[in-house]
């Protein structure tokens, strides 16, 4: 018995390991590697594609992304700041990059939080399969609790780089896919065919990421261990409207707190547009919305329980 107990210690610590190991090689990837490609999201019938292409040039690396289906746009992230440009309005919006905006289109900032992350998720490797041409390893995220949902990874088995990740429910059901049907990884970086120069002729529109006193005062009675909140500000274009963002380091869930107009229709329950999850309530005066890639109960739970409450509060 003790031999057998033994062998699966050392399995389970043999797993752990092998799956930091994986980790990091991934972290390495998803910040200093060169590469281009083509990323398709499904989400229920819908695809969307994208071209990605990332650089790396005296250490810090930047990244284009391009959607070739939709509305015409491009996101751009350099030097700390996330810049989407819309060219058929001729105009662009500018962001210091945070926790939400600042990630790849493959969740990049796993390995920096995953110690908080294995308490949330369970992490293990998986088997070996084929994305984009290329052998990769599997690595699960299965979630602790029925208040997030699971995750799972293709690694790149010679660099590391994330190919592909399946967002999935408690029964196993993919609700999210997000793949590179081809991608080629660079020794340089690629042409980057932005041209900054010509966005002097477009609009620019700042987008403020400056904490608020009074959207401090918004707090939740009842949340799912491991969210915290991420974001809070005053939204800049309407009178004592907020948004704070709770996260756990890979799920987020978006709070809208707006004052009820007059004549407004009441409307209060939850909706879905395939993993996304919302729920309306309100609490005197004040709608609360909150949305997210998170089970039904998660939203429910948060939008049902903020309050407004001093500072002092605990």
């Amino acid at each position: 018995m003790f031999r057998i107990v033994s062998l699966l210690l050392f399995s389970f610590a043999a797993n752990a390991a092998s799956v930091d190991s994986w980790l990091d090689k991934m972290h390495q990837a998803q910040s200093m590697q060169n590469y281009q490609g083509s990323l398709i999201i499904r989400q229920n019938d819908k695809l969307q594609a994208i071209k990605v292409k990332q650089g790396v040039q005296a250490g810090k690396s930047w990244q284009t992304l391009e959607l070739q289906t939709g509305e015409d746009q491009i996101i751009f992230r350099k030097n700390g700041q996330v810049t989407t440009i819309f060219p058929n309005q001729k105009t662009f919006t500018v962001a210091v990059a945070t926790e939400q905006n600042s990630m790849g289109p493959l969740h990049p900032a796993l390995p920096e939080n995953r110690d908080k992350l294995k308490q949330l998720y369970h992490l293990k490797l998986g088997s070996e399969d084929r994305v984009a041409n290329k052998i990769t390893q599997i690595v699960q995220m299965l979630p602790r609790d029925n208040y997030r949902y699971g995750y799972t990874f293709w690694l790149d088995k010679k660099s590391g780089l994330l190919l592909k990740c399946d967002l999935i429910n408690r029964k196993g059901q993919v609700l999210e896919q997000l793949m590179y049907s081809d991608i080629e990884l660079l020794d340089t970086a690629p042409v980057n065919q932005i041209d900054e120069s010509k966005l002097i002729t477009y609009k620019k529109i700042m987008l403020s990421n400056d904490a608020d006193i009074n959207s401090k005062k918004w707090h939740t009675e009842n949340i799912p261990a491991g969210f915290m909140v991420t974001r809070s500000v005053k939204s800049a274009d309407k009178k004592s409207s907020y948004h704070l963002v709770y996260s756990d380091g890979m799920a987020s869930i978006s709070v809208f707190i707006e004052p009820l107009k007059k004549n407004q229709k009441i409307m209060e329950g939850s909706s879905s547009m395939g993993p996304i999850n919302v729920y309306s309530s309100y609490i005197n005066d004040v709608h609360i919305t909150a949305i997210g890639e998170v089970p039904a109960p998660t939203v429910r739970m948060i939008a049902q329980s903020m309050h407004l409450a001093p500072l002092s509060a605990p």
